[in-house]
């Protein structure tokens, strides 16, 4: 129904890779697409930046999907990146004076492979637990252990682990009690006494150090594609998100 699309979707995917990739203006985009595209389109003309911009929430259908989980280990956690607001020099030095929005990445790494295996974005007062089964459902491949830390110490994201069968490594708080029903939490409280309380310890013994790999993802996004989505609205900012993680991937492939 009314006019017919001009430039096929596979196109504008392409373009939005780019812009994503060189932190591109939607106008640089354009003159960047210029210089190359004229001379294999038909009519020799690019898209408009203003019709990659409307054309870029067409792409949640046809983005690429993220690898499946190969390893047996993943790790779980969580980011704010910024949509608008005042850098943090500026505060720091003359105070807030606008408010900032920041909406939130939640990720599941593979430890083996340090690949992004599942993605969501939410708002930013939703907690990191709740997003626990949105993440292992992306998964393919059910892992055997997952690593977390203490934002996912929360009943709803150990019950959700623990329905699919799978070991939990996700540290009690310091003032955390012994409950004495067996549970993946009353172990590990267990097994941090049992080591004089030595907490750095027990992740070494656990493996929950291996965690560290999901904060390690987070740094290198941020500093690859910067701090803050060029989206305003939460849909495109999950396409955006997307094809970050898909990015950051196919670099690791092509170094590995």
């Amino acid at each position: 129904k009314g006019r017919p699309t001009k430039y096929v979707l596979e196109l504008i995917e392409l373009l939005a890779m780019l812009k994503v990739h060189f932190k591109l203006t939607y106008r640089s985009l354009q003159g960047f697409a210029d210089s190359f595209l004229s001379k294999v389109l038909p009519e020799g003309k690019s898209p408009d930046y203003t019709l990659i911009c409307k054309r870029m929430i067409q792409l949640g259908k046809c983005l690429p999907k993220l690898p499946s989980n190969r390893g047996a280990i993943v790790a779980l956690d969580a980011s704010g990146m910024k949509v608008y607001g005042e850098g943090e020099w500026k505060v720091k030095v003359h105070g807030r004076g606008r408010p900032r929005k920041w909406v939130k990445v939640h990720l599941a790494i593979d430890v083996e492979t340090q690949e992004i295996v599942a993605e969501v974005v939410t708002e930013s007062k939703i907690g990191d637990s709740k997003m626990t089964g949105s993440l292992l459902d992306q998964i393919t491949e059910r892992p055997k252990r997952v690593l977390a830390d203490g934002g996912y110490d929360r009943r709803e994201a150990r019950e959700t682990i623990k329905k699919r069968k799978i070991e939990q490594v996700i540290p009690p708080p310091r003032n955390a009690k012994y409950r004495g029903n067996n549970s993946a939490r009353d172990r590990a409280i267990a097994e941090i006494v049992g080591l004089g309380g030595d907490r750095s310890l027990w992740g070494k013994l656990t493996g929950y150090n291996m965690r560290v790999l999901a904060e390690t993802m987070f740094s290198r996004l941020k500093r690859l594609f910067g701090e803050r989505f060029f989206s305003k609205t939460i849909e495109k900012q999950r396409i955006e998100s997307r094809i970050r993680c898909y990015l950051i991937n196919k670099m690791k492939v092509a170094r590995a």
